[in-house]
């Protein structure tokens, strides 16, 4: 029986259906029954952080900011304001190279505010680049920082010369309508700096300041515009008074007056015109205003020097623009006859009469081809940028001369004279690539290189030869627009049971060491679409990739010495059974068998070790000692120099200086052997043989002659040493050291797990930084200094550590290779050890690139090497790799960045998931306007789908209910379908034009006679619906899904083969997301946020919403966390994402039907969050590194990470904070926030810090949120100490920082004794929290 009665709802009265027998069944509980304890909202805070940057630009303009011989180009970030939130980038100094590529020099990130336009003051001649009046030192380079007030500190400026103001300066303006000159100068560290000035907004309140922005060809006139009713011309000093007084050490004050003009209308297009030669004081202001739907040119003239305040007196109405010329999209300035050329979508004319009456607009033909395959639009693609490249002054005195860009790859160059103003046009190419507003021609070596930015999809750098073929150069990275991302985690909640290969999730308390998960996402658009995979690192571009065929375990690069070859270099290769030697030309491009008859090589045994001074190569094999002089050489048989003791075994070798060490062994006793070398009489001289107790692993030779000995003892590692000295020679039992590394490593780290799995034998030990590497056959690498030991996983199997040098670099190069991967290790010094918990950059992936197959993975990689090979830079070092049966070099990039893979798709990716039963990542594409799924093997990107049609089995273009024209799939997702106690696994496709497709997947194996393939047809769908199925989602029996703003319960009749409706539920708009928590339907919508619904599939069960987000929010996604509790089911925390670039968490009262879920925390961010992800993504030698601590709360029971991705490409991570760890970070960054150093252009300026309150409010908003990116830059800078200069600040900061995890961390620390030593704890803190995820 059942009856309808009036409830509350989400705080209004419904309607509900009651069943009488469920009413009483709930109200007879058993007697004595314990109530179940109501839970209380969690209380935490949030952290968020950039992992990647979105390397999308709007702005990319050549400026010469140190000096005119650095062919410098600024890539800038521009806001603006799209669908998806705001774009905030910085600002990246790059140098175009001789070889054509671009090196990053600089960057500034810290304007603290959106960057809306740019521009360059100032011009150069060509020819001061060759013939410079000054110079300047070679540089080093780093994140950009800025000298206070603009004015350089003495100790930075050694000399008057220094001081020189270079050619050109950046200006950017910010949202807030300041502008921001800037310059770059070199310190006395011999580091770059940037020197800016700051020009406040002459008004507040302006609507979109700097949403236009021109320059006047002199450089002493700049007018910012808002988008209607307002802009402001500033008058600027002279570059030249402007070096002057920054010769004389004064600020740097650019600006000279301003004066603002209201104009009625919207304002649609700013630009100065050139003035007609011999008249360089003539300044000519062009405006073109929309009234009325109608656009009037307005035209400004006056005479440098004039007072502003009467030039824009009174407004000018101008002159109507003729209809067909209406709204241009491009209005470029030409230098000759104070003309210009107005682009519209549809016209393109020249205006040569508009300073004199109403302008003459001549309408001009010029070559316009139809649209490429890289358009995406359904009209005519637009002309979107135009760059002016650089001659020689006199060539513009009478011409001029345009590269014309349009948004489908076309680029027409416009030739201009004085007489006809347009002279002709040449279509230049169709470039592969689209082009955006990012577009501009540099010069290099007389000719143009064009660098095209583009907003969907890599860009591309093209050089322009003088009647030659046009040249790819390179390309620009761009991973934008990304719609989706998934990662290979096989769990897709915060407490799964069972994830998507069978494997139960293991507690983060339980965990051990494992590959990390990969990260993929939807990139570009069009023909250039594609699968990204994301990587950070170290990029190894790939230079000789050479396949020898058999097996090789080490190599050594050296110049070739035999004056018969040609000039090139050796490649002497060890294999298990010989030696092979190679010759490489000189440029490394071929290589072939030298010619060992002319070469003193012993070739006939493996080689164990190579030594060369650059007068004497010393070689090891397993049979002989070789020396090779310049012109003679020497061989000694290694059974004369040994002891003559049968069945001896040579296992290993090493050379250091004028030593060499051999180890050997007879059956079971092992033995080193050392040797002096005369390097004068090319002769080998025993030294001294020491027994060793144990098996001989590893031998390698350290600082001071010391001998490092690997030995495995007892099922135990053991490390041995002894120093050699010259005078002991003979037998010595006794005189090596040893050291047990097991117990070494477990005395150092008292806390580490007892159940850790035990060391391995030692694989190899190098020396470097003062301390002793050392590598094992379980994957660990373990640093000895002094007395200090450290340990940390670097994979599962064993870890080789090589140490090698490069000319241009000086230091070692240290690289471990383990699980195939190769890692650099990098050491900044003794403040900075390698292992020290404050630098979270000394361990880096090295991903090698083959720059010609950009989608292809990374090489399996056997062993790695520095070699000793001239390189471009100090920023570069040469690597030799074994790879299998080949041989790769490669040039390794030392600045760490993304080092994205991308898979072409040949359409426009939407959706990605990654199935691990058909182990491969399922995408639907868009192609030529038609949806299709495509089945790609992430390791080779290779789409394995073989569409079928379900009936006859034969081969089809698209499954039914795919492919159809302007349709597009919306919703992607896998459904394990159980009944009876059997199980399906199906594929579930939800379509705009209102089709559920549930679609069946096979995987064939690889054979012999065909690849591996994955074949695929629809088994079930439901279609006719009059509106987009936006969402689905399955459980054991049916699937719910979206239909509008409808939701719909199906189950699958496995009698009739057909899914069949059981029930539906209104919404108020529609659901894009939907899952199943805690016997609840969770729908997320997209105007009203968070809605609960009652879930049960059967008919007879009400429907009814349980719960609601008390705040209207556009979602975009969703996904439940673990909040405080970890191990309450019902203590989860779901992190919304929005469109206004907001995140917010809410409880939901699970326990109390009926009630509003509650907001813990709120957060805004630069862009909005489009997808969330969970994934285990750190690399193995981080997740032993971080065990929960420092108040950091885990997400999900096995600690995975939450990562966030947005349409620019960037990716956020967000962590889970305690209370106390929220009020130590947030009163830090409430600090930050008034801060010059950190904030210099938008800080909030605090007169009296006595009345300034930091301390956080616990207000369940955006004051629950940490800014990640802001403690970064605390971190880099090392700012804490000055940030809390305020004795009462930095009292509180102590009194925080102890009420961590019971003030352990800060025991027996106090003030002001042990300052320091509070501070380096924060440091360590704040290093925990932004240690890499990637």
């Amino acid at each position: 029986m059942a009856f309808q009665t009036n409830v509350l709802r989400g705080g209004e009265w419904v309607t509900e259906t009651i069943n009488l027998q469920a009413v009483l069944k709930a109200g007879s509980g058993t007697p004595g029954q314990k109530k179940q304890r109501l839970l209380k909202p969690p209380q935490c805070g949030i952290l968020t952080r950039t992992v990647v940057e979105s390397h999308l630009v709007n702005s990319i303009l050549p400026v010469r900011l140190r000096s005119p011989r650095h062919n410098d180009v600024a890539f800038i970030g521009v806001s603006l304001v799209f669908a998806f939130g705001h774009l905030d980038h910085d600002v990246r100094i790059r140098e175009l190279r001789r070889d054509g590529q671009l090196k990053e020099v600089a960057r500034k990130s810290d304007f603290g505010s959106r960057i809306r336009n740019a521009c360059v003051l100032g011009s150069f001649d060509i020819r001061e680049a060759e013939h410079e009046a000054y110079t300047r030192a070679p540089v080093k380079t780093e994140d950009g920082t800025s000298a206070p007030f603009g004015v350089p500190s003495s100790s930075s400026m050694p000399t008057d010369l220094a001081l020189r103001l270079p050619p050109q300066l950046l200006m950017v303006v910010l949202e807030c309508g300041d502008c921001v000159f800037l310059f770059m100068q070199q310190g006395s560290d011999g580091r770059l700096g940037f020197v800016t000035s700051r020009c406040p907004s002459p008004r507040e309140q302006l609507v979109y300041p700097g949403f236009h922005l021109a320059i006047d060809p002199s450089s002493r006139y700049m007018v910012l515009a808002c988008a209607q009713d307002f802009f402001v011309v500033y008058e600027l000093e002279s570059l030249g008074t402007l070096s002057e007084k920054y010769l004389r050490k004064e600020p740097l004050v650019p600006v000279k007056t301003q004066r603002p003009r209201s104009v009625q209308g919207v304002i649609h297009k700013v630009h100065f015109l050139y003035p007609r030669p011999g008249d360089d004081h003539h300044i000519i202001l062009l405006l073109i205003v929309v009234r009325n739907g109608r656009s009037r040119m307005i035209t400004y003239e006056w005479e440098l020097g004039d007072d502003l305040r009467m030039v824009f007196a009174e407004e000018k109405h101008g002159h109507r623009m003729p209809v067909e010329n209406q709204m241009p999209v491009l209005i470029i300035p030409l230098t000759v006859r104070s003309a210009f050329i107005a682009i519209s979508p549809d016209q393109v004319a020249v205006c040569t009469e508009g300073l004199y009456g109403p302008p003459n607009f001549e309408t001009i033909e010029m070559h316009n081809p139809p649209p490429t395959r890289n358009y995406h639009g359904r009209h005519q693609p637009l002309w979107t940028a135009w760059a002016r490249p650089f001659r020689l002054s006199p060539y513009f005195e009478g011409r001029d001369c345009i590269y014309l860009a349009r948004e489908d790859g076309v680029v027409i160059f416009i030739e201009a004279d004085s007489e006809s103003a347009l002279d002709r046009s040449t279509f230049m190419d169709t470039f592969d690539s689209n082009i955006s507003s990012a577009f501009t021609c540099l010069f290099d070596q007389y000719t143009d290189v064009l660098i095209m930015g583009s907003d969907s999809g890599p860009g591309a750098i093209w050089k322009v030869p003088a009647r030659q073929p046009l040249e790819l150069l390179g390309t620009l990275p761009n991973w934008s627009p990304s719609v989706d991302f998934v990662t290979t985690d096989e769990f897709s909640t915060w407490s799964q049971e069972i994830g998507g290969s069978g494997s139960k999730m293991i507690p983060w308390t339980n965990r051990q060491p494992r590959k990390p998960d990969r990260v993929f996402a939807t990139s570009g658009h069009g023909k250039k679409g594609s699968i990204t995979e994301y990587r950070y690192g170290l990029k190894a571009g790939i230079g000789l990739d050479l396949e020898y065929g058999a097996e090789v375990k080490e190599a050594w690069l050296l110049p070739s010495r035999n004056a018969v070859e040609e000039k090139g270099f050796h490649l002497l290769l060890s294999m298990p059974d010989c030696s092979a030697l190679l010759h490489l030309s000189e440029d490394l491009a071929t290589a072939r068998m030298a010619r060992s008859e002319l070469l003193a090589y012993d070739l006939s045994a493996s080689t164990l070790a190579l030594s060369y001074s650059g007068q004497v190569i010393v070689q090891v094999t397993m049979r002989s000692v070789v020396l090779i002089g310049l012109e003679n050489s020497t061989r000694f048989s290694l059974a004369e120099i040994l002891p003559s003791i049968p069945k001896l075994v040579v296992s290993d070798a090493c050379i250091q200086g004028d030593y060499i060490a051999i180890s050997t062994h007879t059956d079971a006793q092992y033995r080193v052997h050392t040797f002096r070398l005369d390097m004068t009489r090319l002769f080998v001289t025993r030294h001294r043989t020491i027994d060793v107790d144990g098996d001989i692993t590893c031998l390698a030779m350290g600082a001071g002659n010391t001998v490092l000995v690997g030995v495995w003892k007892d099922g135990r590692a053991v490390l041995g040493k002894t120093i050699l000295q010259p005078e002991s020679v003979g037998n010595d039992t006794d005189a090596l050291e040893v050291a047990d590394l097991q117990l070494a490593v477990a005395q150092a780290n008292p806390s580490a797990n007892s159940n850790d799995t035990p060391l391995e034998a030692v694989s190899s030990i190098a020396s470097a930084w003062g301390s002793i590497l050392i590598g094992t056959r379980s994957g660990e690498v373990i640093k000895v200094t002094g007395s200090k030991v450290e340990c940390e996983k670097f994979g599962l199997t064993t870890a080789k550590i090589t140490c090698g040098r490069s000319p241009d670099n000086g230091g070692s190069t240290v690289l471990v290779t383990c699980d195939r991967n190769i890692v650099l290790l990098r050491d900044h010094g003794t403040e900075s050890a390698l292992f020290d918990s404050a630098r979270s950059k000394d361990k880096l992936r090295v991903w090698p690139v083959d720059a010609s197959n950009l989608s292809a993975p990374a090489p399996p990689v056997d062993y790695a090497i520095a070699v000793d090979l001239p390189s471009g830079g100090p920023d570069v070092t040469p690597m030799l790799m074994i790879s299998g049966t080949k041989l790769l070099l490669a040039e390794l990039q030392l600045q760490p960045g993304p080092v994205h893979r991308h898979l072409p798709v040949g359409g426009t990716p939407m959706k990605v998931i990654y199935s691990h039963h058909l182990q491969c990542l399922v995408a639907a594409v868009n192609k030529e306007d038609k949806p299709t799924l495509m089945f790609i093997d992430p390791d080779t990107g290779e789409d394995l789908g073989r569409p079928v049609d379900k009936k006859t089995n034969t081969a089809v273009d698209f499954i039914s209910g795919l492919g159809k024209p302007g349709d597009r799939i919306f919703g992607l997702t896998e459904w394990e379908f159980k009944k009876d106690g059997n199980l399906w696994r199906y594929i579930l496709v939800t379509t705009k034009g209102g089709r559920l497709i549930v679609v069946s997947a096979t995987r064939n194996e690889a054979r012999e006679d065909r690849p591996p393939s994955i074949r695929y047809w629809m088994q079930f769908q439901r279609k006719g619906f009059d509106r987009p199925v936006y969402s689905v989602v399955g459980y054991d029996e049916g699937l719910i899904y979206c239909v509008g703003q409808t939701i719909h319960w199906d189950v699958l009749d496995t009698t009739d083969k057909k899914l069949k409706e059981v029930k539906t539920f209104a919404l108020g708009s529609p659901a894009t997301g939907l899952r199943i928590a805690n016997g609840k339907l969770m729908a997320l919508t997209s105007r009203d946020s968070l809605e609960i619904i009652n879930h049960s599939p059967g008919n007879g069960e009400a429907t009814g919403q349980s719960h609601v987000d008390p705040k209207p929010r556009n979602a975009i996604h969703m996904i439940e966390v673990a909040g405080t509790q970890p191990d309450e089911p019902l203590g989860s925390v779901t992190l919304i994402a929005d469109r206004d670039c907001g995140v917010a968490g809410l409880w939901v009262p699970w326990q109390t039907p009926g009630r509003d879920c509650e907001v813990v925390f709120e957060a805004e961010l630069p862009t909005s969050i489009r997808r969330f992800r969970r994934g285990r993504t750190r690399p193995i030698w981080e997740q032993s590194q971080h065990a929960p601590k420092y108040g950091r709360l885990v997400s999900t029971v096995d600690d995975a990470e939450i990562l966030g991705m947005s349409l620019d490409g960037s990716m956020q991570h967000f962590t889970l904070l305690s209370i106390d760890a929220w009020r130590l970070l947030r009163f830090l960054q409430n600090i930050a926030l008034t801060n010059e150093e950190l904030y210099p252009f938008t800080h909030e300026r605090i007169d009296d810090y006595s009345d300034f309150n930091p301390e956080p409010r616990m207000d369940r908003g955006l004051e629950m949120h940490v800014d990640g990116d802001m403690l970064r830059r605390c971190l880099e800078k090392r700012a804490l100490q000055r940030l809390l200069s305020w004795p009462d600040h930095e009292a509180r900061f102590v009194g925080l920082l102890g009420a961590l995890d019971g003030g352990k961390h800060t025991a027996g620390l106090t003030l002001p004794g042990s300052r320091e030593a509070l501070f380096e704890v924060a440091y360590d803190i704040l290093d925990y929290f932004l240690r890499p995820v990637l």
